[in-house]
Parts: structure tokens; sequence; C-alpha cells
């Protein structure tokens, strides 16, 4: 819990406690006159940028309960802002709290409105306090601060009157289930040693008709009474109360009890009774608080800083985690490199070790990896008639007369030879120009010469020639064919020929066949 200042404020002076690890390490005094105002500000010196809380215990107090219609935003703000102007004109320290909305069936909200009546009261202190730059957080009552003592003292009961003796008077603060309902506070000498008992007992008497008389309980209800004793002077109030109020149950907790229900030194009890409180405003904040806007400007700023460094401290501290575990990361990939590395060492050393064990080879590793290699090449480059004799097959089943008598096949880069035809590249080329350079593999073809006849031949060279070319024009119906061209038919058909000779001549048409040659080139293989 950050530092702060708990700076108690009354008629008779100040006393500044300073808060730090959850409790109050220093307590100091000051009377309101000139001296303590000047021993204040020389106090106040030693300290910078640390939030000031402040309490104030004073007769000029006022509490208003009221209930008003149901609102939210900023309705309600406007509501409250008009009902507290209305209650309190002569003062800029008031405040409404939200208590609960009621059981009916309206169920209208439940505001509980406070405010110093007496601005002056704390004018000078609050002045040395805005000199020195220090942000105040807020202003509160001290009956608002001892709202969370009857939860710090597990004291049980539905209505709880509180006695505290102060320096001011006698506080007398009421509460009903817990809550804060009335707070007295008592003018002249709270002690009267001479008739001390019967001076308590008719100031709660009179707190109890007042109580009756504002209709917040009957006479006729249990009230207890929990006298705060921090001097254990109060032992005989104690008994004489009871004595003289059957009806009420009087209880006292002593130094002892108080300061181990509320959790500290019980030294600090000697130094003021608003220690007390002064704890408690350090513990929680209550919810009423008095400070205008513009004193608690230095405050909201305050804030702002720390979110902002809180912010910071988060980003650096996600920053310090993320490199953590990149650092933790990289050293572990160093490790399973450094492990790899060192495996793969040892796999080394095992395979140098265990060849070294291996017969003398006939060749060298080099060389037996080149014919691997090589072999692997003649594999993928392997190329076999069985497309192109695939192709023919289906031709010939269409072509039932068409029978084959030789078949040439060749893949390179020029057509397969044929009477007639010559040779042929792939790529024509003009006449003149140099060969070409080496095909590369995957521009080769493959071509095959077709020799074949056509039977039964009865004479008919028409029909023969109309059949070759329909097998031709099969072949070249096909996909994957490039050409299909008849290089030599029976029958020389060519009209720029000149007839001459003798049919008898011709050793084919004597023997009754029809004797042709057919090239097919394919296309070149994707």
């Amino acid at each position: 819990m950050a530092d702060k200042l708990l700076i108690g404020v009354s008629t008779q002076g100040a006393i500044v406690a300073f808060w730090h690890g959850r409790r109050i390490v220093e307590c100091q005094t000051f009377a309101d006159d000139a001296g303590g105002r000047a021993g204040f500000k020389q106090h106040l010196a030693q300290f910078s940028n640390v939030p000031v809380h402040i309490m104030v215990d004073a007769v000029e107090e006022d509490y208003r309960f009221e209930t008003l219609p149901h609102a939210t935003g900023g309705d309600r703000a406007d509501m409250v802002g008009r009902k507290l102007k209305q209650h309190y004109r002569n003062t800029p320290y008031m405040a409404a709290s939200f208590l609960g909305r009621e059981s009916g069936k309206r169920r209208d909200d439940r505001f509980l409105f406070a405010a110093l009546t007496n601005p002056e009261l704390i004018g000078d202190w609050l002045q040395e306090i805005v000199a020195r730059e220090l942000p105040v957080a807020g202003i509160h009552l001290l009956p608002t601060v001892s709202e969370a003592l009857p939860d710090k003292l597990d004291v049980k009961a539905t209505n709880l009157l509180l006695v505290a003796q102060h320096p001011n008077g006698l506080r007398l603060t009421f509460f009903r289930d817990r809550q804060f309902r009335l707070s007295r506070l008592t003018r002249g000498d709270s002690g009267r040693a001479e008739n001390r008992v019967r001076y308590f007992a008719e100031e709660i008497s009179n707190t109890r008709l007042y109580l009756h008389a504002l209709r917040t309980m009957t006479l006729d209800e249990q009230l207890a009474v929990v006298l705060i004793d921090r001097g254990d002077e109060l032992a005989e109030v104690a008994t004489g109360v009871t004595r003289e109020n059957p009806s009420l149950a009087c209880e006292r907790l002593g130094r002892k009890d108080l300061a181990a229900r509320l959790g500290f030194a019980e030294s600090l009890l000697d130094a003021s009774p608003y220690v007390i409180y002064l704890h408690l405003l350090g513990l929680k904040e209550p919810q009423t608080n008095l400070a205008p806007a513009n004193v608690t400007v230095g405050y909201r700023r305050y804030q702002a800083r720390r979110s902002i460094y809180a912010g910071c401290g988060v980003l650096a501290a996600a920053a310090a985690v993320w490199t953590g575990v990149n650092f933790y990361q990289m050293m572990m990939l160093r490790g399973e490199a450094e492990d790899a590395a060192r495996q793969a060492s040892q796999l080394a050393a095992q395979y140098s070790e265990i060849t070294r064990q291996f017969p003398q080879a006939p060749a060298s590793a080099e060389n037996l990896k080149k014919t691997v290699e090589i072999a692997q090449k003649l594999r993928d480059s392997l190329h076999t008639p069985q497309r192109m004799m695939t192709l023919v097959s289906r031709a010939l089943e269409a072509n039932p007369a068409v029978v084959i008598r030789e078949f040439g096949w060749k893949y390179g880069a020029t057509e397969i030879e044929a009477e007639g035809a010559g040779k042929r590249a792939a790529g024509a080329q003009p006449p003149g120009a140099p060969p070409p350079a080496e095909t590369p593999s995957a521009q080769r073809r493959e071509s095959a010469l077709i020799e074949g006849e056509i039977r039964p031949f009865r004479g008919d060279f028409r029909s023969a020639i109309v059949a070759i070319n329909g097998f031709a024009g099969r072949l070249s119906k096909e996909p994957e064919v490039a050409e299909a061209r008849v290089v030599k038919l029976p029958l020389d058909v060519d009209p720029s020929l000149s007839l001459s000779g003798n049919t008898l001549d011709n050793p084919e048409q004597a023997s009754g066949s029809a004797h042709f040659k057919l090239l097919v080139v394919l296309k070149p293989a994707t």
C-alpha cells in the first residue's frame, strides 16, 4: 500500500500520522495557535508527492438521510447536486453517498447527505497543505470514518451506540444494522471527573431520546453501548451506566482490546484518541468525500501519474518476461544444436570405423557414385516402341486389309530413314544453314517406318491406294501423332510423270500384291 499522510483536524489543533506499510509509523500533534501552525508547516516540508487524507472532528457537522426518485447517470447527479445546494449553501465541503434502494414498489434511492458547516475550521490547515503542493485525496467527517469500527471491533448488535471521549467533548455515534445513522459531539468538558458516571449516563439517555424523536429507534428496543476506553479509565463508568440503565447492555473496550482488534501497537493510543480513526482511514477511505473538485485536482494528477508509472512497469515486466522466455528458448535451441553436432560427430566416427572394416572395393567410392548416377540417367531416358506399336495396332484394327511386313522404329533428333523420303530433322532447316546443335532429350521424337501390303489384292490399285490412305489417315487422327505420311505407294500416281514401260516388268504387280511404305512421327512426350 502506498505511503500517505493522515491528518485529523479539530478545534484543539491537528494530528499528523504517516502511513507506511499498512500501519501508522509516526504521529505528531500540533496545537491550534501560531506555534502549532508553524510546526505543522515545518513538519510537512519533509514530505513530497505524498497524498493527504483529512479527517475532521467538529460540532459543526450535519447529516441528512433522504429518499429520492430512482435515477441513473447524469439525471441522478443533477438531482443530487440540486439537493446538496438546497441543504448547504454556505459551505463547499459537502457530499452525498448512495446507500441503496427502498423495498417498496417505487424502489426509491436512499442517500446520506453530509457537510462540514464551518469551513473555516480547516481553512488554515488546508492552506498549508496546498502551499506545500501535496495532493489532497479527500476530506471526511469523523463519524463517516468510524463506520468501519463495528466490523473491526466485532460487535454484533442491531442497535449500537459507540461512546468515545475526545478533546472536544463526548462523541456518541449510533449504528443500526452496522450502518451509520447519527452522531453527536457534546460541547464543553467531556471529563467531568467529579461525576463522570452521571455525565456519561445523561448523554447516553439524551441520545436515546433523540433517536426516539427522530423515529430511528423506539425506547422499547434494546440498545448496546460500547465505551471506547483508550486510557483504561472508564471501568467505573461502564458499571455505573449499566446500574442506572438496566435496559442498556454496556460494554467497555480497553487499551489491549482496542489494539488487538484494530491491529496496531498499543503505544499509539497514547498519542491521541484520533489514532483509532486515522488507522481506519488509512485502511479504507470512506465513500463520503467532502472535498470539492478544485481541492482534489492535485490528487487526480497524482493518480494519473501513478497509473502511467504502473502501466510502464507492467510493460517493462512483460518485456523482461518475454526476453527471459526468448533467452531460455535460445539456450534450449543452442543446447539442441550442440547435441545434434555431437551426435553427428559420433555417427561420422562410427561410420569411419565401420568402413575401415569393409573389404577392398574394385573401384573407388567416387567412381561407384558416378556409375550409379549414369545408370539412373539411362533408366530415366529409356524409351521403347510400345507407344508407337499401340497406335499402329489400333489403326490395324480399323483396316483389316492392311498387313505389316516390316516395322522400323527410332527415337532421336531425326526421323527414321525411308527410301525416297530421306533423313529429315525434327525442326526444318533452311538450305545452307549450319547443322543444328545437339537437341536436348526433351525435344527428341519417336518415328517409325512401316512396310506393308494389301491382302487380298486382285489387281485393283485404286482400292488398294484408298485402303493405304485410310490407314495413314487413321493414324494421323491420333492425338499423339505429329505426322503420318505415305512414302511409297504400289503405283506411282504423280500426274507430272509420263507413262512408259510395261506393267509386266513390275515384279510386285506380277506377284499380285500391293506394297507400300508409311512414315509415322509422334509428338514429343510431355
